[in-house]
């Protein structure tokens, strides 16, 4: 039962990491899960090519391609976690401001999973041109610049998280 109690009692410092590593692995597994299931979708559609591309381009997009599913997962897991946050805050307070930060949050949440379904999107129509052009089937949609943004943004939010959280 003293368990119990001290476990209440927790830093809220120590909450909040311990909360935003959570979701940074709970993203990357799902995002890597994801990334799996929609590659064989890609993969079929290269199939079909009448053309042999180079299997060093394919895993490299491959890699970059399953990069940009992990990432943009732990982004929207991140963000359900500042919707909770934020929601909670407006339901004890009624802070107008704090619907304004929802709606922020919200938008933020539609624009990541429309890039999923977007960077999917592009895999498949870019093999489909794939014979015309000499690239593979990710290069235009994700490369090592696009990364670096999306370890920026998770930053960012992981920062907003921990500060909202304390």
């Amino acid at each position: 039962m003293n368990k119990w109690i001290s476990m209440k009692r927790i830093n809220p410092k120590t909450k909040a990491i311990a909360a935003i590593l959570g979701l940074i692995v709970f993203g990357i597994l799902i995002g890597y899960v994801f990334s799996l299931f929609s590659l064989e979708i890609i993969f079929v559609e290269l199939d079909k090519l009448p053309i042999q591309i180079d299997q060093t381009r394919i895993n490299r997009s491959v890699n970059y391609y399953t990069g940009a599913v992990i990432c943009l997962a732990v982004e929207i897991l991140l963000l359900i976690g500042l919707l909770y946050v934020y929601f909670d805050s407006y339901r004890k307070t009624k802070s107008r401001f704090l619907i304004g930060l929802n709606l922020f949050i919200l938008a933020l949440f539609i624009r990541s999973i429309l890039s999923v379904i977007s960077l999917h999107a592009t895999a498949n129509e870019y093999i489909r041109v794939s014979p015309y052009v000499s690239r593979t089937f990710l290069t235009l949609g994700f490369n090592e610049l696009n990364f670096i943004v999306y370890v920026f943004e998770i930053i960012a939010i992981s920062i907003l998280l921990y500060l909202s959280m304390e």
